[in-house]
């Protein structure tokens, strides 16, 4: 059993450790759960706290991070929408553009830019400022796009959207990942990335019917569904509670405290978990005077940070991302079009068709993957993923060169293409986006965390102009063999989660700081004790 099992064996539920216990003594002798752990002093404070994840306090929970999760539906709007609208003849038409080139990658860097830009203000903001004022710019950066007459103005609304969207998305899983309990900051965490896919299907479904429409509004009228995420947010962001850690930061000590109580416990009383994590946040959490938002030289102050900034370097996530691009999600993502026809796909209708089944399917990867994050950590599942996107995105390379060419008559052999781009899809889904926003945060300590998420949309994004100018134009002049340099980028990333990556399961974030103060934090993180938990709810280290 992880730290993370006391949410299904609670302190009351002693003997179904015992049946579940591995060496445990005979029958005439004290129960005894012999296990190994991440960490001892999590591990007896999960053991004796009973958190029920079907009690009213934890639905209460449930709702509230529901609302931070409408960030990532609002990302998960663009993404899919500029991937099935670059398919339209109404848009390409109306602007004089094609689906590839540079034309097309300078309409899709504007949004870059704009987050780029944006990243530098979601600090000042706070935690739910940052939301409120994120879902304001989105809201104008909609408008701007939906009324758009020139491409000077749809250029301008993008740049807009983009800016809000990084200051939303920087502070939603900061937000989300500080307020949940330990025990499930893994599977909340995950889950709100993966609401990317509950903004992306009726995107993509919106556009299967409005491509029928000849006149603009087969474009339009999709990008007008952008604008129901953020309205949700700026309505009720600020009936939420604050982040407890961002509070007792700025001194607020006892309106964290009641914070703590009211959603990290069964009966509105304090507990175990809810103890440790106040001692915690007094040993590492000082109220200090606000720093300029523009210096970010303390993050890579010390070995600790550097390392801290290397892991969250690796992840850097969201749409479009280091690993997330370089991996070929964002080849996929954004080029979805243009792949199916280098598979032999080339109706416009079913293009969409095709792209409304990928998120579906995505989808279905990244909730499998969300719902598992507590069960499988985040380092094996970064370093085994890579390889096995390298290996689907070659096998997408090897079928497309023989039945993607123009005049290809094998049916089979194109669907055969498809279906290892769905698989792609899955993949890259169950493996990064559950953990894109969550392990960036988690990798972050207090005083970093603002800043550092701030980091992570500026290299993402940064990356993202090149990468995605690169997938247009590499795409239009080599076709598939552009493939190659993605799946030679999983093989390398999988080699650098195995040496770099740090596993955050099983600990609080606090605790984390003992990890990368090691000299190989790496290693230290999959350093496991062996303990024994006694039907007292003593936990004893062998």
């Amino acid at each position: 059993m992880s730290g993370e099992r006391g949410l299904e064996y609670p302190r009351s539920s002693i003997d179904d450790l015992k049946l579940t216990s591995v060496g445990s003594p005979s029958v005439n002798d004290a129960p005894v759960l012999i296990e190994e752990v991440y960490n001892t002093r999590y591990e007896k404070a999960v053991i004796n706290t009973s958190l029920n994840p079907w009690s009213r306090r934890a639905f209460k929970l449930y709702l509230v991070v529901m609302v931070g999760f409408l960030n990532a539906v609002s990302s998960g709007f663009d993404g899919s929408l500029m991937s099935g609208i670059n398919a339209m003849d109404q848009y390409l038409n109306y602007f004089h553009y094609s689906g590839l080139g540079s034309s097309t990658g300078i309409v899709f860097m504007i949004y870059i830019v704009g987050n780029c830009v944006g990243s530098f203000f979601a600090g000042p903001f706070g935690r739910r400022g940052g939301m409120f004022s994120g879902g304001i710019f989105i809201l104008i950066g909609a408008a701007v796009i939906v009324s758009a007459h020139s491409i000077d103005a749809f250029m301008g609304g993008r740049f807009i959207l983009g800016f809000g969207i990084a200051i939303s998305t920087t502070a939603a899983p900061t937000w989300i990942t500080e307020l949940a309990p330990p025990q499930w900051r893994g599977r909340l965490g995950a889950f709100y990335n993966s609401c990317f896919f509950i903004g992306s299907i009726p995107a993509t479904g919106a556009m299967v019917g409005t491509v029928k429409m000849n006149s603009t509004w087969a474009w339009r009228l999709p990008l007008m569904l952008q604008v129901i995420p953020p309205i949700i947010v700026i309505c009720f962001v600020w009936f939420l509670p604050e982040s407890p850690r961002w509070l007792i930061q700025k001194g607020k000590f006892d309106k964290a405290r009641g914070i703590l109580i009211e959603y990290h416990s069964d009966d509105g009383q304090t507990n175990p978990v809810i103890e440790l994590q106040l001692e915690e946040f007094r040993e590492s959490i000082q109220a200090k005077k606000s720093e300029a938002f523009w210096d970010y030289r303390p993050l890579f102050s010390t070995k600790n940070r550097r390392w801290r900034m290397l892991c969250l370097s690796l992840m850097v996530s969201t749409c479009p991302q280091v690993n997330g691009q370089l991996a070929g999600n964002g080849l996929v993502t954004y080029f979805l079009p243009a792949i199916f026809e280098n598979a032999g796909v080339t109706s416009k209708q079913r293009q969409l068709v095709y792209n409304f089944a990928n998120s579906i399917l995505s989808a279905f990867g990244a909730f499998s993957g969300a719902a598992v994050t507590d069960k499988i950590g985040r380092r094996r599942r970064l370093y085994l993923g890579s390889f096995i996107l390298a290996c689907l995105l070659a096998i997408v390379a090897a079928l497309s060169s023989k039945y993607g060419q123009a005049g290809n008559t094998n049916i089979n052999g194109a669907h055969a293409s498809i279906t290892f781009i769905f698989l792609f899809g899955i993949a890259y889904s169950f493996t990064y986006t559950p953990l894109q926003a969550l392990y960036c945060a988690e990798v972050m300590n207090q005083d970093m965390r603002g800043k550092g998420m701030a980091v992570h949309i500026l290299i993402s994004n940064i990356a993202g102009f090149i990468n995605t100018f690169a997938n247009s134009v590499g795409l239009g002049k080599l076709g598939w063999k552009y493939y190659f340099v993605f799946v030679g980028w999983n093989l390398v990333a999988s080699g650098l989660w195995f040496l770099f990556g740090v596993e955050t399961r099983g600990r609080t974030l606090e605790e984390l700081d003992e990890v990368f103060n090691a000299s190989w934090p790496a290693k230290e993180s999959i350093r496991r004790i062996k303990v024994a938990v006694k039907e007292s709810g003593e936990v004893e280290a062998l």
